[in-house]
């Protein structure tokens, strides 16, 4: 009985905290995708930047640092909500999740508002970290944020919900690796599917990839991301027979035709936020 409440117990714990996008498994992949993409110019500016900081919440590393936000949120709660945007699949309003899209009005966007989304905080660090008149100190923190919340974004339930939080509340029937509840699954199981290291991940993502293909899939902008994420999540994420929710909860069962989508889903997915982000690094550092 006492094994039997530990369980449960930490099974709810899991429900109740948001599920770090991709996990750092995911986050991982997505950076080194985004490095062998830098331009010279843009590698040598990155590396400086890294250099300078001393920061010791995750590795000195790139591939380390993309991992950093989510480690800063646990201290930072006030950064938590920018880590998503739960656009409703039964009434999307990308406005209303992104809480209007609130304007910084001055402040630098690392001391932003609080009720504010992944979206408009991609624009703001992005726009920080290209302007070189940013303060050192400021422009780091926009690069770790940026890398990270890119990969988040790519990530479809940080772009969908169904009165769920982005899956958190819906417990699935059987174990799924971790996972013990969807969102779970989509940021930790279907990553680990799909190789045992970042490294052999990111290579297997990006072998044989031209060109012409990298640059067709690195572009558009956060906004336009977010939607095709939030697609994702409603055709494949969402295709349970039962949505629950977190007022109304349940448990879902995962069929093998449901998981093998989910993979397909998280390769795609994060390719594109590796090219995607080596983009907007390229623009913000290549000419630094």
């Amino acid at each position: 009985m006492r094994k039997s409440c530990l369980i449960l117990f930490a099974a709810a714990a899991l429900v109740s905290a948001n599920a770090n996008a991709w996990g750092d498994l995911g986050h991982r992949v997505t950076a080194l995708i985004a490095y062998r993409h830098l331009t010279p110019s843009a590698r040598t500016t990155l590396d400086a930047l890294l250099a300078g900081d001393s920061d010791t919440l995750t590795g000195p590393d790139f591939a380390s640092r993309a991992t950093w936000a989510d480690k800063y949120r646990n201290a930072h709660r006030e950064t938590a909500a920018w880590h998503f945007v739960d656009i409703e699949i039964d009434a999307p309003d990308m406005a209303a999740a992104c809480f209007h899209f609130p304007a910084l009005g001055g402040a630098l966007a690392g001391a932003g508002p609080a009720k504010d989304c992944v979206v408009n905080k991609i624009d703001e660090f992005a726009a920080e970290l290209t302007n070189a008149t940013t303060p050192r100190a400021e422009r780091l923190l926009a690069l770790k944020f940026l890398i990270h919340f890119i990969g988040d974004l790519h990530q479809p339930l940080h772009a969908a919900d169904h009165h769920d939080r982005g899956g958190n509340c819906v417990l699935l029937a059987a174990l799924q690796g971790q996972a013990t509840n969807l969102h779970a699954y989509w940021d930790v199981d279907v990553v680990e599917a799909l190789g045992h290291s970042p490294e052999q991940i990111a290579e297997k993502l990006d072998a044989g990839l031209s060109g012409a293909e990298a640059k067709k899939g690195s572009g558009g902008r956060a906004a336009d991301w977010a939607m095709e994420s939030f697609e994702i999540a409603r055709r494949d994420a969402y295709a349970l027979h039962d949505l629950p929710t977190c007022r109304h909860r349940g448990a879902v069962a995962l069929s093998a035709d449901y998981a093998a989508q989910a993979r397909k889903d998280a390769a795609t997915q994060l390719l594109k936020a590796g090219l995607r982000m080596a983009a907007v690094l390229n623009q913000a550092l290549g000419a630094s």
